[in-house]
């Protein structure tokens, strides 16, 4: 999908349940999602902690380096 997108500062609207109408880019939008996604993992991480589980290592550099030292 992002891939085939030619202006990622195209300006379109979309309907907020809080605030109504807003206006924004594709390239705000994406960087929404992914904060976003953040706001819930940390949520999930905070869950499992409260019900006396450790949590795992969720940083992508993390991965990037267990990936690589996979590949050796």
């Amino acid at each position: 999908f992002l891939i085939t997108i030619q202006d990622v500062n195209a300006v379109f609207v979309i309907e907020n349940p809080y605030v109504g109408k807003l206006e924004t880019s594709i390239l705000e939008l994406v960087q929404h999602v992914v904060n976003h996604g953040t706001y819930h993992r940390g949520n999930i991480t905070a869950m499992i902690r409260q019900l006396g589980h450790s949590s795992t290592m969720m940083d992508f550099v993390l991965y990037l380096h267990m990936v690589k030292k996979q590949g050796e």
